[in-house]
């Protein structure tokens, strides 16, 4: 099992591989950096890009401050100097890659995702022996018209994905681009089949959310979440237990998936913690307005940092894993981060005024410690 960037098969990345999970949403002044018209020309609308967007914006569910001040104070994500920034800052501490949460053809997060692509050429080809790369995460949001988007099908997106964002950059395995998805319904099997319809019979890795629904996906990753299943967003005062950084649930992930037939490995997942309170949807949910939903998760916990917690618990199954443990049959190659960048649910490990680069510094030492087992794991099938 080798992973490796399209353009270049020959050289495998270093495992395990740490991708933070990148939201491309954040603006100041909407004219500040136009697209380039050769970036524009697919595009035959474009979304219109607010003042201040998700920092301060006019829409109820973003009028807010945010919990954790950004280094360089509110950024645009446009910004050719933020993009290189970001890219360096993640290579330093061992991050190698994004995983782009992406809304759809016509959203401004496309918008913001190709200036992110053209900043990362830049950088690609400026330091060759430094090369950063990335996949999308495909959000079922892009299918609601909200935020200014104008939805078009899973087709038309995925054709779009192929044509204009695929760059030497795209990760791959065994020449497989990746591909995740953030789902909001059990339609694991529409997504197989959409992406086979553009790309070919197993032609692409579909990475699924939380669970492996049988649909052919060729792996699994967690998200955030508590331990405690009765603390879960469904219940009233949900996540009531700031105390529980999430790290048992984690593990029965981890023990569940791998009893699992048809996966091929693991994306497993770490998190500095989690905090939605100054989010409108937080208070009124739509699917139940009486409950009570802010959910906090400290960074940090009476059981430790939430962060070097969820990295332990990563660690542990690489090791179990390297020593050829039967209930660990499947490799885990890849880390999210959860998340780089999401300042509306405080789970950020960018560096910030009030944290610096301590959550960074702890994925640093954790990859190298994980890379340091790696070698003497079976080989992966």
């Amino acid at each position: 099992m080798r992973f490796h960037r399209r353009g270049d098969a020959a050289s495998a990345l270093p495992l395990p591989l740490a991708l933070g999970h990148f939201v491309p949403w954040y603006t100041l002044e909407p004219d500040d950096f136009p697209l380039p018209p050769e970036l524009a020309a697919p595009l035959n609308w474009m979304p219109p890009i607010e003042p201040n967007r998700h920092w301060n914006d006019a829409r109820a569910g973003y009028r807010r401050t945010h919990l954790h001040m950004p280094q360089s104070g509110p950024y645009d994500s446009r910004n050719p100097d933020v993009i290189e920034w970001q890219i360096r800052t993640a290579l330093e501490h061992g991050i190698e890659g994004f995983i782009i949460n992406w809304y759809g053809k016509y959203s401004v997060e496309n918008v913001i995702t190709l200036h992110w692509l053209n900043g990362l050429l830049r950088w690609n080809s400026a330091h060759p022996d430094q090369p950063f790369t990335y996949f999308l995460s495909l959000d079922s949001q892009a299918r609601d018209a909200t935020e200014g988007k104008r939805p078009v099908s899973l087709h038309e997106d995925l054709m779009f994905v192929r044509d204009h964002l695929m760059t030497d950059a795209w990760l791959c395995r065994d020449g497989h681009p990746l591909f995740s998805v953030f789902p909001y319904e059990d339609d694991a099997a529409l997504w197989v089949s959409e992406l086979e319809s553009v790309f070919g019979a197993d032609e692409v890795d579909l990475v699924w959310m939380n669970s492996a629904p049988g649909a052919g996906e060729t792996a699994v990753y967690p998200w955030i979440r508590p331990s405690d299943p009765s603390l879960e967003v469904v219940a009233d005062h949900a996540w009531s237990d700031p105390n529980d950084a999430g790290t048992a649930w984690l593990e029965s992930f981890y023990r569940a998936t791998n009893r699992q037939s048809g996966l091929a490995y693991l994306m497993g997942a770490v998190w500095p913690g989690f905090d939605d309170q100054l989010v409108s949807w937080a208070w009124n949910p739509h699917r139940d307005p009486a409950t009570i939903r802010p959910r906090v998760m400290c960074r940090e916990t009476t059981q430790g940092n939430t962060l070097s917690q969820t990295c332990a618990v990563a660690l542990d199954y690489i090791k179990r894993w390297a020593t050829g443990e039967a209930d660990c049959p499947l490799a885990l190659p890849l880390i999210q981060v959860v998340t780089w960048n999401d300042y509306a649910e405080a789970s950020t490990v960018e560096p910030t005024r009030d944290y610096g680069t301590g959550p960074l510094d702890t994925i640093r030492t954790f990859v190298h410690e994980a890379r340091r087992v790696w070698p003497t794991a079976p080989t992966a099938p």
